[in-house]
């Protein structure tokens, strides 16, 4: 349920929304509008895949090749071109079942490429089943076909318990592996299941299918969107935002505002000493310190063990009290350490228990310090103090 929740929450689940709300206002009769949404949702899934090729995204690739196969084979304009009476219905259990099965396989399979041997797999994955498809057709050999229909064997547009069964897996399967590198697309992916759950099971109105994958289509793109921006702006060990991040927010800043800088002390023996897998812990740890930050405050990873803490509109003095809360904050957290080879670095209460500290340099916005660079070189020449004082300190 908690998961449920949590997806609710989400863009995804918004656009989901939004399309169900134009969903009751549109006529669903009138196949000029189903044309029209037709159309709109083909451009949707080409710009998706030129928007995939061109971030190296190659699981949204193939599922919006699996989106625009999806649609086409359940529209009236694939019958004619083919020339086989009843087309769409013949093959709507078989989409409705297989459609789930693709997406829980593209949305696992790893980032590969799209013309590359891997990627050329993948190709034959869809062209297999294609394959399949055709040849039951052309050779009017539907037992070929029985396994996707209901026990009478019809075909015609009741959703077969076949698909609801695999409706179901794919749905317990997806929201069982959530974590990922690529958050957004992890979040999208369950809800357009359930986007392309309510396209076919609504299909006998014209305007459900195109409206609903398109929709999902268009799930997909922004999630490559909000990922790529995380990536660049974003450090994806820390989760804190990254360097760059820091550049642009620095150069908005105008009136008084105060730098931090911080670094954690001796960690580089502390690397050698537990190996850097405990390092990177630790610094996803300080890290999740520096984000409770008050004052107003805004933590940056620097680079390295360093970090940033921002304070626009903020005086030095007032900074410094916030900082002092972030270095016992810091000082006193243990990390339960459970050995190089023998678990991960975290807040518990198991294993041995380790302690790290940070040491602080701090600078304000002054007549001698007009530019921002020259802010964070003041702050930086007050951290090396604080080292020379014993690290474990707030410098000015």
């Amino acid at each position: 349920m908690s998961q449920f929740k949590s997806y609710m929450t989400t863009i995804p689940f918004g656009v989901l929304l939004a399309a169900g709300l134009a969903y009751t206002q549109l006529p669903t009769t009138l196949s000029i509008t189903a044309v029209i949404i037709g159309y709109l949702s083909f451009a949707v899934y080409g710009l998706g895949m030129i928007l995939s090729w061109w971030f190296n995204r190659s699981r949204v690739f193939f599922i919006m090749v699996i989106l625009a196969c999806s649609q086409f084979a359940l529209s009236e304009a694939a019958g004619a071109i083919f020339g086989v009476p009843a087309f769409s219905e013949t093959l709507y259990p078989v989409i409705c079942t297989l459609f789930p099965v693709n997406l829980f396989i593209f949305s696992r399979l790893k980032e590969r490429g799209i013309f590359t041997v891997w990627g050329i797999g993948r190709f034959s994955i869809i062209a297999g089943q294609m394959f399949y498809l055709a040849l039951a057709i052309a050779a009017n050999d539907y037992s070929l076909l029985a396994f996707f229909y209901n026990e009478n064997g019809a075909a015609g547009t009741a959703f077969s318990v076949q698909a609801v069964l695999f409706y179901g897996i794919t749905g317990l399967l997806l929201a069982r592996r959530r974590k990922s590198n690529q958050p957004h697309l992890e979040n999208a992916i369950p809800v357009l299941l359930l986007a392309s759950l309510f396209a076919f099971y609504l299909k006998p109105q014209l305007t459900a299918v195109p409206l609903f994958l398109g929709t999902g289509g268009i799930m997909l793109i922004i999630a490559v969107m909000q990922d790529s921006y995380s990536m660049a702006y974003l450090d994806e060990l820390t989760g804190l935002p990254a360097r760059r991040a820091l550049k642009e927010d620095l150069m908005k800043l105008s009136g008084d505002y105060t730098i931090a800088m911080i670094d954690i002390d001796f960690f580089k023996k502390f690397n050698d000493t537990y190996g850097h897998d405990t390092g990177d812990e630790v610094l996803r740890l300080v890290a999740s310190v520096l984000k409770t930050v008050t004052g107003g405050g805004k933590a940056f990873r620097y680079g390295g063990e360093e970090f940033t803490v921002l304070f626009p509109h903020t005086a030095m003095e007032e900074a410094i009290p916030c900082l002092e809360q972030l270095r016992q904050a810091v000082e006193q957290t243990p990390y339960a350490y459970r050995g190089k080879n023998g678990g991960r670095t975290k807040k518990t209460s198991g294993g041995k228990k380790l302690f790290v500290t940070i040491s602080v340099g701090v600078a304000e916005r002054s007549e001698k310090n007009k530019q921002t660079d020259e802010v964070i070189k003041a702050a930086d020449t007050a951290l090396y103090r604080a080292k020379k004082k014993g690290r474990n300190c707030v410098s000015k």
